[in-house]
């Protein structure tokens, strides 16, 4: 009641002013106004000013009284000196229903909400004045069954924006209804910078912002003239459409409403300038807001539809909920992008269930089969059932390197919770207190988990290790094939590289290779193993040689060497102050080789590396001098097929146990052996070692 009598003092007192009473009001600042707008950070957002002309004229169309919505309504946009930002100018002309003066009142009106129900927000304006440096209007309409002209000038200032002029045949003296927007010369150093220059990148732009308008026939004709270069709309576009009726029907979406999507199967050349190929049109009161490439929702790198097979989809969406919250530049929506993501995704799920249901189902069949192919070559990543694996993964995932990329966090968390299980179990027992009853339960569940995953672990460990025998097999076979032909030398050095990378020293920092071998095909200990030098010189070896000479692998530290640690990754430094005193030297010969000339003696090789070595210091681990002793003991092998002159060579050689190697002891001065190891020996030793984890991983050799 109190307030009441106020505000009615107030009246009165108003009323009995002879001068009236002049209350406070606010004072518009445009130009602070429009320097507050987000400048451009793209192409797509400095052309946002041009499209909100176009967008403007395609309402100015539909607004048209109906004895005039006979006549094709048209949009001409013609653009001049496009790469010259100082002397760029657009006309964008339309045959619309004119600036008449109840929208003109609307253009004097900043945010006005006059086309509030068509999701305008009545800014769009500003973004001419901020994006270029002139701006003029002029409009042909009937006012009364009478044609009249307006021209003004759109000016970026406090005092007066709107300038008109009387002119008798206006700026461009068109003569029939419509109004025509003329902008000039790019303002700011952002629209300068961002606004396409070449046409084809325009064209890109402009088709992909409108592309919905057109696909769905919202967008009157439109005619683009770049320099005298004619593009026409939507003509560019619906050529491009091969299949029109892929429409999903209205669906809900919880919490946001009623949905449906109108779908195109489209030429690729349709997602050109957009990011992606498949796309989702968000649009708001019919007009493209937002789009959005949905390649890895929709699965399917193409569709299919009028017998090809090379499609893209094009998806417009529409709903209410959309159109009440467009911006005010109308360039995305007030919604929060976790929403936007799950409207996406929901649109997509739809049209995957209705119009593209059939060839999802050939997906589908498709795509388990590659994560079966995928968890067979790669067993560590089978941690759960297929239908929960492929769930985490991209529906687009179809590559070894895709599901690995969508899995790995799901095992990373997997062995974190089971490594933290483990732990919590030794700090209870540690800590002294009581036990729980369940420990017993909780206990067996943390082992039986670290179980699978160390035989996954395994499992993968195993399927490699099968891999590179069957290699080395057909290596050989082929090596062997080829005896005495030139062209396959390479193959022979192959063999070699394949079991450890030629030319490095693998305790080499620098040198990423020595990682990269399967010294375990020679013996188990050598895993791991980066005290190694393979092919390399003796003088780039050894501390004080200056022999040129090199052996084709030289293990040191034999006993401990076999798992040697690098210190500067934390591991156990070496003990440079011991001499070594075991080293293993190793010959590849090559497979099926049955010439040896008489100075390529077997023992005569092998001794004068090891004199070569003795009493020699390597340069290990950070550059630190590792002595060899004088009584080292070396063990020497020589991979090679015992034909023709080396069968020769070693026919007073003892047998190996097997009866098909050779070893003579070494005597005298120096301690250790020779063994000649035949090639399918090697490898056959190296499956048999492997056999029981083979067989448990359901593996075998072919």
């Amino acid at each position: 009641m109190m307030r009441d009598k106020v505000w009615a003092d107030c009246k009165n007192r108003l009323a009995d002013s002879p001068e009236g009473l002049l209350l406070p009001k606010l004072i518009p600042n445009i130009e602070n106004r429009v320097r507050k707008l987000p400048k451009p950070a793209n192409a797509s957002q400095a052309l946002q000013p041009l499209f909100e002309a176009v967008s403007n004229a395609f309402y100015a169309i539909e607004d048209r009284p109906e004895e005039r919505q006979q006549t094709a309504g048209m949009v001409r946009i013609d653009i001049t000196d496009l790469s010259n930002p100082n002397k760029f100018r657009v006309e964008v002309a339309d045959n619309g229903i004119g600036l008449d003066q109840e929208r003109y009142d609307a253009f004097q009106t900043i945010d006005t909400d006059y086309k509030r129900k068509k999701g305008g927000k009545g800014v769009g304006r500003l973004f001419w004045l901020d994006a270029f440096e002139k701006v003029t209007v002029e409009s042909l309409y009937k006012d009364k069954g009478t044609v009249r002209r307006r021209c003004i000038k759109f000016v970026l200032s406090n005092d007066e924006q709107i300038v008109e002029e009387d002119l008798e045949t206006g700026y461009t003296g068109r003569t029939e209804l419509g109004t025509t927007v003329i902008c000039e010369g790019l303002r700011g150093e952002s629209y300068q910078r961002c606004f396409p220059k070449q046409k084809p990148t325009f064209l890109r732009h402009f088709s992909a912002h409108f592309i919905a308008d057109f696909l769905v026939g919202n967008g009157s004709a439109v005619q683009v003239s770049l320099d005298g270069d004619i593009t026409e709309y939507p003509k560019a576009i619906s050529s491009l459409v091969v299949k029109s009726d892929l429409t999903t029907g209205e669906f809900e979406i919880e919490d946001c409403g009623t949905f449906s999507v109108t779908g195109f199967a489209c030429d690729k050349e349709a997602s050109t300038g957009l990011d992606g190929n498949h796309q989702m049109h968000l649009l708001g009161n019919g007009r493209t807001v937002e789009s959005r490439k949905v390649d890895g929702l929709m699965g399917l790198s193409t569709i299919s539809a009028q017998g090809r097979d090379d499609l893209y989809f094009h998806g417009c969406v529409t709903s209410e909920y959309l159109n009440d919250r467009v911006n005010e530049g109308r360039t995305a929506f007030n919604v929060p992008e976790s929403i936007l993501k799950s409207i996406v995704r929901k649109c997509v799920e739809r049209v995957r269930e209705t119009v593209l249901a059939e060839q999802m189902v050939a997906y589908e069949d498709t795509r388990k089969e590659s994560y079966g192919s995928f968890v067979a070559r790669h067993p560590i990543y089978g941690f759960d059932d297929p239908e929960t694996q492929l769930s985490r993964v991209p529906f687009n995932a179809l590559t070894p390197e895709e599901f690995a990329t969508g899995l790995v966090k799901y095992q990373i968390r997997r062995d974190e919770e089971r490594q933290e299980a483990m732990e919590e179990a030794i700090r209870l027992l540690e800590s002294g207190d009581d036990v729980p009853t369940t420990f017993d339960e909780t206990l067996r569940r943390a082992v039986d988990e670290l179980q699978s995953s160390e035989q996954l672990a395994l499992a993968q460990h195993v399927v490699r290790r099968k891999l590179v025998l069957e290699l080395i097999d057909k290596l050989l076979r082929r090596v062997r094939q080829r005896e005495g032909k030139k062209d396959d030398f390479h193959l022979e050095k192959s063999l070699h590289s394949f079991i450890v990378p030629m030319h490095i020293q693998g305790d080499d920092p620098n040198e990423k290779r020595s990682r990269a071998h399967d010294l375990w095909i020679l013996d188990e200990r050598l895993a791991f193993t980066r005290a190694f030098s393979s092919d390399k010189r003796f003088d780039n070896l050894l501390a004080d040689s200056t022999n040129a000479e090199r052996a084709d692998l030289i293990v040191w530290d034999f006993a401990s060497g076999l798992g040697v640690a690098d210190p500067d990754k934390g591991g156990e430094k070496v003990d440079t102050t011991r001499p070594l005193d075991k080293v293993m030297i190793v010959e590849f010969k090559k497979p099926g080789r049955k010439s040896y000339g008489a100075d390529e003696q077997i023992l005569f090789q092998i001794t004068k590396y090891i004199s070569e070595l003795r009493g020699e210091e390597i340069e290990g681990f950070g550059r630190e001098r590792i002595r060899i002793a004088d009584d080292c003991i070396f063990y020497c092998y020589v991979v090679a097929d015992i034909v023709g002159d080396l069968k020769k060579q070693l026919s007073t050689w003892s047998k190996t146990a097997n009866g098909q190697g050779r070893i003579m002891p070494l005597q005298g001065d120096v301690n250790g052996s020779i063994e000649v190891i035949q090639w399918q020996d090697l490898v056959n030793d190296a499956w048999a070692r492997n056999e029981a984890t083979l067989y448990a991983a359901g593996l075998r050799r072919r």
